[in-house]
């Protein structure tokens, strides 16, 4: 019991440095190695910080910035607010994520945390995707996510989004990765909805950053590190010449993970970076089975799909002309030689059946 309301207190005062913006990895690093525990740190006079290796500048700041933090209330907020916080030393912390040289020291998670520990594929590009990269991601997502691989991204507008959903919608595991504080990013109505869904399917909301930090053009590329880092590999469907998910690629290489990267039109913007990539040596994706080949996961563990059963030809004949490709009802009645009134009596049924679906604008694809 002793023990456990030591540890209590220890976490109160590492939560206490982790609202100061200026203490990161290595700062928390010097002031554990230094301290008996971080309550000692946090009431250790300037020059016995700055003995413990911290420059003046950071010793200042802390001085400055704990005189106007009450710890026990900002400890006692904390603890209501149903976030975790773990640091590297602790077992639950992720394996995968030790292993990079820019590991963060503390993660704050909300949610399923043993997802941590599961086997992920991260799946980044463009927040302004064609259509072409919101079919190729939500179908990838579902198929990769089906074989018992966890999706992990962004939460981003765009392709982010794309996979974190596809994964939900099949009743999978996902994992978003925050540049800001959880609670900060859950007062955006969108971000709000998206948590409020990866919750109820029992996935996982992780940052870095203390609840309340507010996000800044510096920490979304030091989130994608992580994005890479608890993953096997990063999947990028769309990027442009310029897209922030080419850091996450970059970091994937830094940290030895698997680089793929899905094929697109010469002519597309949002196709410069993944045929960048591609150029550069990522692997080529064309399917769920080369990611899942890639990842050693056997194609029987891919989710099996029974022939779908057709109520007259007219139905097979309007299935068979139908790709991922979205096609125009009126081009798909031409296509199939019939008027435009029979294909959509026809198109219906098979809406029902699960096996074609309308992307908006009458366009269908296959389901």
């Amino acid at each position: 019991m002793q023990k456990d309301r030591s540890q209590q207190n220890d976490s109160k005062y590492l939560f206490a440095f982790a609202l100061i913006p200026e203490i990161g990895s290595a700062r928390f690093e010097k002031i554990e190695k230094a301290f008996e525990n971080f309550e000692a740190g946090w009431k250790a006079s300037p020059t016995e910080l700055t003995k413990a290796g911290l420059d003046k500048k950071t010793v200042s700041v802390i001085d400055e910035k704990r005189s106007r933090i009450d710890v026990e209330r900002e400890y006692s907020m904390f603890l209501q607010s149903k976030i975790e916080m773990i640091h590297r030393k602790q077992k639950d912390f992720p394996a995968q994520l030790k292993q990079i040289k820019t590991s963060p020291f503390l993660l704050f998670c909300l949610g399923n945390k043993s997802l941590l520990a599961k086997k992920q594929l991260a799946i980044v590009g463009t927040r302004n995707p064609t259509k072409y990269g919101q079919i190729t991601t939500s179908k990838l997502a579902t198929e990769i996510s089906s074989a018992g691989l966890v999706i992990t991204s962004g939460m981003a507008q765009g392709i982010d989004s794309f996979a974190h959903n596809a994964a939900l919608d099949a009743e999978n595991k996902t994992i978003a990765v925050l540049g800001g504080g959880i609670s900060r990013v859950a007062n955006n109505t969108r971000a709000k909805q998206m948590i409020e869904k990866i919750l109820y399917q029992d996935g996982l909301v992780v940052s870095e950053y203390q609840p309340n930090f507010d996000a800044n053009k510096f920490t979304f590329p030091a989130r994608n590190r992580i994005i890479s880092g608890l993953s096997l590999g990063v999947l990028v469907v769309e990027a442009g010449e310029k897209s922030g998910s080419l850091i996450t690629a970059h970091c994937a290489l830094e940290q030895n993970r698997e680089v793929l990267a899905v094929p697109g039109s010469i002519f597309s913007s949002q196709s410069l970076g993944t045929n960048w990539l591609l150029g550069q040596g990522a692997q080529i994706v064309r399917n769920s089975k080369d990611i899942l080949e890639t990842f050693n996961f056997t194609s029987s563990t891919q989710p099996k799909r029974q022939d779908p059963v057709f109520d007259d030809e007219i139905q097979q004949k309007i299935f068979d002309r139908l790709s991922f490709e979205p096609v125009h009802i009126d081009n798909l009645a031409r296509k199939c030689h019939l008027d435009s009134s029979s294909v959509t009596a026809k198109i219906s049924i098979l809406e029902l059946k699960g096996l074609i679906k309308n992307v908006g604008g009458n366009m269908f694809i296959r389901q």
